[in-house]
């Protein structure tokens, strides 16, 4: 199963956004093998401009960020329990059944 990333654009907020931004929300669907350095995500069509901020909700014990320099999602987790420092997934992870419909939100111009 291939990384998907569904996109919703909620056309009464981006009406009632300041200053020309817009707000777009979508799931994401991670494949059955996570690549090292992030799944890409590249939202530069949506937002030509700017992309200001994305935030992915965390799900099953992972957390995810937005690299807004290589346009990707990391997945990142804490394998030796709540003391431990967050490591990225390693290469090949299966998170399509686990991590299915993570919800994001996006804001840009």
């Amino acid at each position: 199963m291939a990384f998907t990333v569904t996109y919703k654009e909620d056309k009464g907020m981006v009406d009632k956004c300041s200053h020309g931004y817009k707000i777009v929300t979508g799931t994401i669907l991670f494949s059955t093998s996570y690549p090292t350095g992030g799944e890409l995500m590249d939202m530069s069509k949506i937002f030509p401009k700017d992309l200001h901020l994305v935030i992915v909700e965390p799900k099953a014990g992972y957390i995810f960020l937005y690299d807004y320099t290589n346009k990707k999602v990391l997945a990142y987790w804490t394998g030796a329990g709540l003391s431990a420092v967050l490591a990225q997934i390693t290469n090949g992870t299966n998170l399509s059944s686990s991590c299915a419909d993570v919800r994001f939100i996006a804001i840009g111009k």
